[in-house]
């Protein structure tokens, strides 16, 4: 899987401030895996020879510096959601670290174990990982954690202040785990995606786009990649582009080579997301479109029936009869409408 760019950006940015220029480093603008990325975050360590270097790395990383998964959060209705989710996906599992939630009568608590074969006498890892958690949680719920603390099992390598002013909450060193612990209300508030009747689709699909990360990707699943994971607007073929870091029309030629244009994976992609809401949602045919970016319900009524041969309406009635949704697709998709919708 190769490293988000907003991750290599976000380290450029952090060594700058240190005096260090990411060239300096060996570093080129071709794409880096994991095992590279990790491999180039201790050089900087050892070439910025600042001991804030993780702490600000990690408190400049957003949300949606987090690619797909970042959607994943965002989509969660709950910080439990969202924990279980980043447990599951783990960003840091290349380095073979570990990642608990855990809640009890009084606490919520994420933790975080770094690989045992990893050496990291810095603890950069660690501590980018909760500066990058603070940061992630404080934008999911809108507010300062108040009443959170983080526990690190180590001693610390800057004045405790410094370590309070990037992480905004007590501190303690020496503890038996490194851990982000906070009141157990917490877990179960409702976060802004609880009003979205289209999030639980959201956290599934990006989900399934996170367990095929490993995968060898070519450039129309990548495509399809970058249109899944778009949270709301879908994307222009530019937008893909820029995305890719290629050009419009460096993507169309390489479509091409696969066998594919933008539009084909567009629609392919908007026809699957459509029988999704329109199969498990309370989404109105029209809400449905405007998700899909049509401009108007009609435009997406004439799309619908191009891909299915059915009405939008006429697909929702099966998919809601004595028919399963996923036996209704199958026969949809394959143009029995003898056997479905008669």
């Amino acid at each position: 899987m190769k490293v988000q760019t907003a991750y290599i950006f976000a380290l450029a940015r952090a060594l700058r401030e240190s005096g260090v220029a990411l060239s300096s480093l060996g570093h080129t603008d071709r794409p880096l895996d994991e095992n590279e990325f990790y491999r180039l975050c201790g050089e900087a360590v050892m070439h910025a020879q600042d001991a804030t270097l993780a702490l600000r790395f990690g408190s400049s990383l957003h949300v949606a510096s987090h690619g797909v998964l970042g959607c994943g959060l965002m989509s969660c209705s709950t910080l439990r959601q969202a924990a279980e989710f980043l447990v599951q996906h783990n960003p840091v599992r290349s380095a073979r670290a570990h990642i608990r939630f855990m809640v009890d009568q009084r606490e919520a608590t994420l933790a975080m174990t770094p690989a045992i074969d990893m050496v990291d006498p810095t603890n950069f890892l660690t501590e980018a990982f909760f500066a990058a958690a603070v940061t992630a949680i404080s934008e999911l719920v809108g507010a300062d954690l108040d009443g959170c603390r983080i526990e690190f099992s180590f001693e610390p390598r800057l004045p405790v202040d410094v370590y309070r002013q990037y992480l905004r909450m007590p501190v303690a060193f020496g503890k038996a785990a490194n851990r982000l612990v906070g009141p157990r209300s917490m877990a179960d508030a409702p976060l802004a995606a609880a009003q979205n009747v289209a999030a639980e689709i959201y956290v599934r699909q990006c989900g399934e786009l996170l367990r095929m990360r490993h995968v060898a990707l070519s450039y129309a699943s990548e495509v399809r990649r970058v249109l899944m994971s778009a949270r709301g607007r879908i994307p222009s073929e530019y937008d893909v582009a820029r995305e890719l870091n290629v050009s419009g029309r460096t993507l169309r030629r390489r479509l091409l080579c696969e066998g594919h244009s933008f539009q084909d994976i567009l629609d392919d992609v908007r026809n699957n997301l459509a029988k999704t809401y329109l199969g498990q949602t309370g989404l109105n045919v029209a809400e449905v479109g405007v998700l899909l970016g049509f401009e108007d319900a009609a435009n997406f009524r004439r799309a619908f029936r191009r891909w299915n041969g059915c009405s939008p309406q006429h697909f929702r009635e099966v998919a809601g009869g004595s028919i399963r949704l996923s036996d209704a697709r199958a026969l949809v998709a394959k143009g029995s409408r003898s056997q479905v919708l008669r």
